[in-house]
């Protein structure tokens, strides 16, 4: 069943609408969260609406509901939609500007590679990343040019040539046994997952270092991985056509630390929520 929740209700997609003078249609001015989901909740719900609320108050917007009513509206929709494992995505719009800002939530099941991704660099960073803002289209141009160069993804690069992101996600590289990731900071988007793998990782001897890598310096013997939330913990075989290296017992274990922790996560979800 296509269904999807606005405003709390349950509607087929080709019936929702939204005001023309909504600001996220005007402006582009809206926020959003993806969170994955398991067994009908979601994952890690403290984290994404925590980094919501942080972006809904720079931008001077109120939540549009309590946040216990938010996991209702998710669990409802994943049940209606028959997608208890799968996408779950938060949408805010600023709504109209004399009005209250607009809730869309939608659920999809996706299909990722099982090898490691083939992907190119691309020149480009977003704007004001620290906000998870729903103006994408620099992640959409840098994937829109990794399927014309045949790659599965992109990672963003900036003017000096410094690894910012990839296009959806975040990027570790896997270097002298540890791994080395950009400051969140700036036109890095600061990932949940990214920040639970650096906890996860610190917390069982794994070093991790923040700083900047310039693609133009990968070694035969660097790893990468992208991080995001629904896609887990990602292994990159290539950069521009240059092979790298897959650790795949680091990369089991922290599959295995994150896995525990979304375990945790859905846990402790039931516990409040259900």
């Amino acid at each position: 069943m296509t269904v999807l929740m606005l405003n709390g209700e349950l509607i087929a997609p080709e019936k929702a609408t939204l005001p023309a003078t909504d600001r996220a249609l005007t402006h582009g001015l809206g926020l959003y969260e993806t969170l994955k989901l398991v067994g009908g909740v979601p994952v890690f719900f403290e984290e994404h609406v925590a980094r919501l609320d942080l972006g809904l108050e720079e931008l001077g917007l109120e939540r549009p509901c309590a946040r216990a009513e938010m996991a209702a509206q998710i669990c409802r929709l994943s049940a209606a939609s028959d997608v208890p494992d799968g996408a779950c995505r938060v949408l805010v719009t600023a709504g109209t500007p004399q009005g209250k800002p607009g809730l869309l939530i939608q659920t999809d099941r996706r299909q990722f590679p099982a090898r490691p991704l083939r992907v190119i660099s691309y020149i480009g960073v977003r704007v004001r990343a620290q906000l998870k803002a729903m103006t994408v289209m620099q992640s959409y141009l840098a994937q829109r040019a990794a399927a014309a160069a045949g790659a599965d993804d992109a990672i963003l690069v900036d003017d000096e040539g410094r690894i910012v992101e990839g296009a959806t996600s975040n990027m570790f590289l896997v270097r002298g046994g540890g791994l080395v990731t950009p400051p969140a900071e700036g036109a890095i988007l600061p990932g949940v997952l990214r920040a639970k793998v650096e906890e996860l990782a610190g917390a069982h001897g794994i070093p991790v270092v923040e700083a900047f890598a310039r693609a133009a310096d990968l070694r035969p013997d660097d790893g990468m991985l992208l991080t995001s939330s629904v896609r887990g913990i990602v292994p990159v075989g290539s950069v521009d056509g240059r092979d790298l290296r897959v650790d795949e017992a680091l990369l089991g274990r922290l599959r295995s630390l994150v896995g525990e922790a979304e375990e945790a996560s859905t846990a402790a979800f039931r516990d409040s929520y259900h």
